[in-house]
């Protein structure tokens, strides 16, 4: 290993710059990658600091990027196939930066050093070891200024290459490189003619890469009922997931895929392959229903693909309840199939549920955790599993067994994130929440007092007990007086308290909070309706916001003209147009059905709502699932009632 770390002591990496600031520990980690027993861990010290996160090169990226290459094809150097797989995100950069930060200088640094290593970077193709050489192909792939010559090298050399990883990842990056556009038009009809020559009849295994090349080339092969057809008996072995990605918007072949993820978890015993299901669920609603009997006749498999099944079960809401009954046998089985279990009757709004969730509320066990995870990605995780408040919320029918063990739970623990969860089911619950009065009374001596005060509210004079408290913290000068003075309005009817105040508005804007406690009173809120407006016309950007659906609906209550409002909601609606929502969307079309036939405007997108297979979406996985329900439900109700 002689010379890997010439030049690196002629560098001031004190100038340069990493994630966490100097980048004068560089050379300490480049010399310790040198050693095996200290490698891996340099090696990922540097990866966290120099890379980071992407988005961007720092300047000591950019510095280390040539020496990072100089390892990668040192054959003595450990840890080689990471080293490579940190070259080749450097590499990707190029492609997933957006501007400023594609044309500063770090970044033209560290590409030129790439470019002017490829014909180096050419040598790991023949490296011995399998790894090395496909981390070789996926840094190559994306020198795509150097496209033509790679296609060239990739064409000789994939009918000699033994590895079916290496063979695959070589002909996807043939397709790569020519559906990027990079090659030239002499050279792209070559590439497409050697995949068609290439591609194996029907049982090879290898038929599936060529075909998937030839569709990512826009080349006539490659049809979903190819790609189905070839997926079963694939090498290298590939993800209904991955698949599924190729076949895109075909709903039908996407259906037909996710039943052979069925069968194949069902004949490995593998769960995690019902992930496309549930991706495939949560694109299309019309999937749901094609899909559910599929799913629930999985529950007979063996127990992770049972634990799976009923958690699509859950996601899919009502087109899931016909299996409630041979769901509700599982309910009492240790460990998390249970709680899943649990889920799925309460989703349905089945009493079969109530015991669990009472035993999960008093920690007897605690089996659904006080939170709740979101994310946005497309796919499905199976391993997003609900919140206590998400369960607990479509059991309103049975709030009268569950609110005592709620208001158990609110003594032990009021603080957050308890009372921020707990609160938002007793709202829900509507009057069956009277009788945690007495627990709500005491979180408005936390530090969230702001979360009693929204049910204490709903509740109006069945919360009177509270008035006392609510009196003291509406006289005070904390950050929760307003919301008291409100809280104070709904359950005495005196709006004094709350009309008084002189810091209802904050200085430059009116919360959504603070606009939803103006609508609530009305004409009587009159005073704040030039505010209202005033922040509606100049800061339009904000009608898409819940502040501007919030501002807008206020002026509505206030005023009782709704042209204004109508102008808010076509915004911040605007999203159900293109296939998809915003959290504030549904909010909107609650308070469509309240505003009556004056939004009758509304009715073609309403319909739209309803009546679109494609899912309206903002949160991934079973949430997106659940979220779309609750939307369609919605614009249902409005359409009903926006009709003249």
């Amino acid at each position: 290993m002689a010379g890997l770390l010439d030049g690196v002591s002629e560098i001031d990496w004190s100038a340069l710059r990493h994630a966490y600031g100097s980048a004068d520990g560089v050379p300490g980690w480049l010399a310790a990658m040198t050693d095996p027993e200290t490698s891996a861990d340099a090696l990922g010290d540097l990866d966290s600091a120099v890379y980071h996160q992407g988005g961007a090169v720092y300047s000591a990226g950019a510095a280390v990027v040539p020496f990072l290459i100089r390892f990668a094809l040192d054959p003595a150097v450990p840890h080689r196939p990471d080293i490579l797989d940190l070259v080749g995100r450097f590499a990707a950069l190029q492609r997933e930066m957006t501007e400023p930060w594609r044309s500063q200088p770090p970044a033209r640094m560290c590409r030129a050093a790439l470019l002017e290593a490829f014909d180096s970077l050419l040598r790991l193709l023949d490296e011995p070891d399998p790894a090395v050489r496909l981390g070789g192909v996926e840094i190559l792939v994306e020198l795509v200024e150097r496209a033509d010559d790679l296609a060239d090298v990739l064409m000789r050399r994939v009918p000699g290459e033994a590895a079916p990883d290496v063979a695959a990842e070589s002909v996807l990056a043939l397709a790569a490189v020519g559906a990027a556009g990079t090659l030239t038009s002499g050279k792209r009809a070559a590439v497409a003619a050697w995949l068609s020559d290439r591609t194996p009849p029907s049982g090879n295994p290898r038929r599936l890469t060529f075909l998937v090349a030839a569709r990512r080339i826009g080349h006539e092969t490659g049809t979903a009922e190819q790609l189905l057809a070839a997926y079963p008996d694939a090498v290298p072995r590939r993800t209904a997931g991955w698949l599924g990605r190729e076949l895109g918007a075909d709903r039908e072949a996407r259906i037909a895929l996710a039943r052979v993820a069925i069968g194949e978890a069902l004949r490995t015993k593998d769960g995690r392959l019902l992930a496309e299901v549930g991706t495939v669920m949560g694109k299309w609603r019309s999937a749901t229903v094609a899909l559910i009997p599929d799913v629930g006749a999985a529950l007979d498999g063996p127990p992770a693909v049972r634990a799976a099944a009923v958690h699509l079960i859950a996601a899919s809401g009502d087109a899931g309840r016909a299996w409630s009954d041979r769901v509700a046998e599982l309910i009492d089985q240790p460990g998390r199939t249970a709680a899943l279990a649990t889920w799925v009757l309460a989703r349905c709004g089945d009493r079969r549920a109530v015991p669990a969730l009472q035993r999960s509320l008093r920690r007897d066990p605690e089996v659904f955790p006080m939170g709740t995870t979101h994310y946005r990605d497309n796919s499905y995780w199976l391993n997003q599993d609900p919140g206590i408040a998400d369960v607990c919320l479509p059991m309103t029918a049975y709030a009268d067994e569950l609110v005592p063990s709620i208001r158990w739970r609110l003594r032990k623990d009021p603080g957050m994130p308890t009372a921020y969860q707990l609160t938002q089911v007793l709202a829900a619950y509507g009057s069956a929440a009277a009788a945690a009065v007495p627990e709500l009374i005491a979180v408005l001596d936390t530090k969230q007092p702001v979360t009693a005060c929204t049910v204490l509210a709903a509740l109006g004079p069945a919360a009177a007990a509270a008035r006392e408290r609510l009196t003291r913290m509406a006289a005070s000068t904390g950050p929760e007086a307003v919301t008291a003075a409100w809280t104070l309005y709904r359950i005495t009817g005196e709006p004094e308290p709350f009309l008084t105040r002189d810091d209802v508005l904050d200085a430059q804007r009116i919360t959504a909070s603070a606009a939803r406690m103006l609508g609530d009173l009305g004409p009587l809120a009159k005073r704040y309706r030039s505010d209202i407006e005033r922040r509606l016309t100049e800061k339009p950007a904000c009608w898409s916001t819940w502040d501007g659906v919030e501002l807008g609906f206020a002026h509505y209550r206030i005023t009782g003209d709704p042209t204004l409002c109508l102008t808010v909601f076509d915004a911040a609606l605007d999203p159900l147009w293109h296939g998809r929502q915003l959290p504030v969307s549904r909010k909107a079309l609650r308070y469509l059905a309240v505003l009556g036939p004056v939004a009758a405007e509304f009715m073609p997108l309403l319909d739209r709502a309803v009546s679109h297979d494609e899912r309206l979406l903002y949160s991934g996985g079973w949430r997106g699932i659940a979220e779309d329900d609750e939307a369609r439900d919605l614009a249902n109700q409005a359409l009903a009632a926006v009709a003249p």
